[in-house]
C-alpha cells in the first residue's frame, strides 16, 4: 500500500455532467491525482502572473 492510499479520504458531490467531463479529462489517473495536478496548475498560473495563489 502506498502513502497516498494510506491518507484519509473525503467525498465531494458534483453533478453527473461534471463527473462525466472529469472522467474524460483524467485519462489513466485517479480522480485524486488529476485534481491535485489541476490544483498545481492553477496555483502555478497565479504565481506566474504575480498574483496571490491560495
Amino acid at each position: 500500500m502506498n502513502e497516498e492510499s494510506k491518507s484519509e479520504k473525503t467525498s465531494i458531490q458534483i453533478s453527473a455532467s461534471t463527473r462525466d467531463r472529469l472522467y474524460r479529462l483524467k485519462f489513466r489517473r485517479t480522480y485524486d491525482q488529476f485534481l491535485n495536478e489541476l490544483c498545481d496548475l492553477y496555483e502555478n498560473e497565479g504565481s506566474d502572473e504575480g498574483e496571490f495563489a491560495p
